[in-house]
Parts: C-alpha cells; structure tokens; sequence
C-alpha cells in the first residue's frame, strides 16, 4: 500500500505488539453487539432457507423461476448497500451515525417478513412469484437499512487489532446460535400445522403452509425485530463525535479508493469464493437429503438438514476459542490457512458421506448415522474463521484507509464488501436454480429422479466448496496486513487525531 506507512516491515502476522495500549470493549457491548449477529444471519439466510421448501416443494413452482425471484431482489440489495452506507457515514445525531437505523431496520424487515409467506394460494403461479419478488424487495430495502450501520458499528468497536478478534468472536457466537435453529424452522412448521391445524384450515389451504405462516411471523417480530434492536439501543459508538466535521463521504471515490487497497481487493475475493461455494452447497445438500437420501420424504430430510445444520452450529460453538487462539498466537493468515486446508478435504467427503444409507431404523422411530456429522467436522470451522477473521481484518483495512485519506467511513467501505458479496449470492442462488432445473429435477417424481440428476447435484455439493477454497489460499498468500503493519497505523493514527475512548 503507497501511504506514510508503507515502509512497515511485513514480518509474521503473529507478532504481538506492546508500543500502543490495548483498547478492551465492555462485556455488556460485546454481548449486545453480538446478539445483533442473531437477527442478522436470520434475515441473511432466512428467504433462502425456507423459500424453496415452501414455493418448490409445498406450492410446487418452478424451481428455476424461483431462482429467478431470489435473485432480482438480491441484486437490488447488493446495489443499496452501497447508498445505504454513504448515508450512515455522513448522518449525524445526538443518537449517533449508526443507532437510529439499526433500530429503524430491524422493526421494519421483521414486520415484512411475516408478510412474504402470506402469499393466497389461490393466485396461479405467475402472480405468486410476483408477489415474492415484491415482498423480498421491501423485505431487503429495510434489512440493509439495519445491516449496513450494523456492520459499521461493529468495524468502529475497537482499534486494537487482536481484540478486533474478540469482538467478532460474540457476533460469531450468535451467529452460530442462529445457525443452530434456523433450519429448524421448518419441522417447527410441520408441528404446529399437524398437532394443531389439520381440521381447522381454511379450505383448499395446505397444512404445511398454516405453520409456515405462524413461524415466520414469530422469527419476523421476536428475532428480527425485538432482537435486532438491542445492538441499536445499548452499543456506545466510538467515532461519533471525531466524525461531526469529517468532509462528506462520497459514494463513487470511496468506492475507487476502496479497491486502490491490495488488502481490499484480496478479503473481497476470498468472501465472494466463500459465498458461492456455501450457497450452493448449503442449498444443494437439501435436496440430496430429501431426495437422493430420504427417497423423497421432504419431513425426514429436513429434520435431517436441521441436525447437520446444528451441528455445523455445534462445531462452530466449539471452534470460536480454538481459531480466536490460533489467530492471537500465530496469527490471522494461518488461522485462515488452517481452515481452508480443512474445507478442501471436506468437500471431497462430502461425494462419500451424502449417500443413501445413512439413517437407523428402530421402533418405528429414525435415528441419522452419525458419519453425516463428519460433514461439519470439517467444513464448519471455515464459517467460524470467516465470521471472525475476515471481520476482524476489514476493520484493520478501514484503518489503513483512514490513515491514507484521513476519513472514517466504515459504512461505505463495509457496504461495498458487502454489495459485491451479496452480488455473489445473488448469482449462487440463480445457479442453484437453475442447476437444479439443468439436472431434470422433478418435485413430482420425489426419489425417483434419474440417476443423472443425483450425479449433478452431488458433484456441486461435493466440488464447489473444494475448489473455492483451493482458490481462497492461493489469494491468502497476497494478503499485506500483519500484526506490526497494524499497530503501526494505529500509532500514527493516534498521534493524528488522538486516542479512540469506549
């Protein structure tokens, strides 16, 4: 990087140094700040997670056009980051640049929410997709006005560059707890909707659809609305008043300069290669359980995806200290490297431990083998180490940018990270609908597709998250920030314009 400290020697990113003061956040802002990563990941993967379940499986449309429909409001998303993050860097209030919309955000997206699954199921199929693709669009509107400012807000914690990790650590945690549960959400529905509703839903109503109704507006006003708020209401934000006579923040050369940093351009790959390869994946794998592995039961491969997610969530739980640990001692880029080694291998199992086979039989109960959770054994501690590390090094690269054009706009230069990994899955989803339509896949045949389509499917599953990683090390190889590097900036930073106080 050409700026006042580009002489920094590069030496191992895990040195550990003592010339600036570490900066500890609260417990109680670490802990409100990481609940936000609860609602966040629910309404980042919420729509994905049940939305080819209830408009593929239960309302039967068009897998493809479905992919279409998740694809046209994720555009949109990515390219209001972008708007959303010029107007919170350059807001001013006595609540603060990032409180107001956080707050603002998370009540509106989780009151839409519950709306996108209300859809009539008397309209004919070209109407229900419209209505979907109208909904997602208010739905993303409100949610980038609530993740925009929240992922700024977390950039803006600390600027110590080891307790960054710490901080994104309790966002990974919730993250993780999110994970746990979200892809319950379906057999939650099944539940209500048998125990409760068969004989009282409206005529011609599905009684999958009752209980996708009741759940959704549960997770839309508790999770996303009454949680997504605590971050907006109990996290002290740290630029608030050094930024009252920043020049404004200008949306196109914040842009430009953003992708001026080497640092940049290489974290902004590596997302977008995680990104394709777990949307695909993460989609893909449940339509092999249901349909290659459960012989086309929907509610035995999806309480089958709700146990692989949770343990994908349980090795997450457990690895947060272990990568928290090895980033500090050797550093950020072996953390990485460590987990990416992983996910290559994984992605290789995966051709072996999807397979039909994998279930126990007993008093009429189902019982999973356990070999299908060797799946997030090895592919699990990737997400972790992303939620965590990449995190942790975008907020170094918005110090760097501060100390090269003296301006704090974590909100531009997370939005645009973002816009381009939301980019990312936009064209996942596209794929994996129209993969799935390439393949010939019937929802009418249930596991009787043809064994040309399972031999697809498997080998997205198995080779995208191999290959991405593969890709994801040879970039980590070029990235420039150390731990040295890092605290050097903030030297010079605060000899410029002082101490950042909690």
């Amino acid at each position: 990087m050409e700026h006042e400290s580009a002489s920094i020697p590069q030496t191992s990113d895990a040195i550990r140094v003592h010339h600036t003061d570490a900066v500890k956040v609260p417990f109680r802002e670490k802990l409100a700040l990481g609940v936000g990563g609860f609602s966040n990941l629910f309404a980042y993967i919420g729509i994905n997670t049940l939305a080819r379940t209830v408009y593929v499986m239960i309302l039967g449309l068009n897998a493809a056009w479905i992919g279409v429909a998740l694809t046209i409001p994720r555009i949109w998303d990515a390219f209001s980051d972008p708007i959303m993050g010029k107007i919170s860097d350059n807001f001013h209030s006595r609540w603060g640049r990032r409180r107001p919309f956080i707050v603002g955000g998370a009540i509106t997206m989780g009151l839409i929410f519950g709306l996108i699954w209300m859809v009539p199921q008397a309209w004919n199929e070209t109407t229900q997709i419209i209505y979907f693709i109208l909904m997602q669009l208010l739905f993303y509107t409100c949610y980038t006005v609530f993740a925009v400012p929240f992922k700024a807000l977390t950039y803006e914690m600390t600027p110590d560059y080891n307790e960054r990790n710490q901080v994104m650590a309790y966002v990974a945690f919730f993250h993780k707890l999110a994970e746990f549960l979200y892809e319950w959400l379906i057999p939650l529905a099944a539940v209500i909707s048998s125990a409760y509703f068969v004989s009282k839903i409206p005529e011609g109503q599905q009684v999958e659809m009752t209980g996708i109704i009741i759940v959704t507006w549960l997770v839309g006003i508790i999770i996303m609305a009454g949680i997504g708020v605590i971050p907006g209401i109990f996290v002290k934000e740290r630029f608030q008043k050094k930024t009252e006579k920043q020049e404004k923040v200008k949306l196109l050369t914040t842009s430009k300069e953003a992708f001026s940093s080497r640092a940049f351009q290489i974290l902004v790959s590596i997302i977008i290669l995680n990104v394709l390869a777990g949307i695909l994946a993460s989609n893909i794998d449940h339509f092999v359980m249901i349909y290659y592995m459960a012989n086309g039961d929907i509610a035995l491969g999806s309480i089958w995806k709700g146990l692989l997610s949770s343990g994908y969530a349980v090795v997450g739980f457990a690895f947060i200290p272990i990568i928290t640990g090895i980033a500090d001692k050797f550093g950020k880029k072996a953390a990485l490297y460590f987990v990416y080694a992983l996910t290559v291998f994984g992605g290789f199992m995966k051709w072996f431990i999807f397979t039909p086979g994998h279930h126990i039989y007993y008093a009429g109960s189902v019982a999973i083998d356990p070999i299908i959770l060797i799946d997030p054994l090895l592919c699990g501690p990737m997400w972790v180490a992303v939620k965590i590390l990449l995190e942790s090094m975008m907020a170094d690269i918005c110090d760097e940018d501060e100390l090269k054009f003296g301006k704090r706009r974590e909100g531009v230069f997370g939005a645009v990270f973002t816009w381009l990994e939301k980019t990312a899955l936009s064209l996942a989803a596209l794929g994996v609908g129209f993969s799935i339509w390439l393949a010939g896949f019937n929802a009418e045949l249930g596991g009787n597709q043809d064994p040309k389509t399972f031999l697809i499917m498997r080998l997205f599953l198995s080779g995208a998250p191999a290959i991405t990683a593969l890709f994801a090390i040879i970039a980590l190889k070029y990235y420039p920030i150390t731990a040295e590097h890092a605290s050097e900036t903030r030297r010079q930073l605060e000899e410029r314009r002082g101490k950042v106080t909690l």
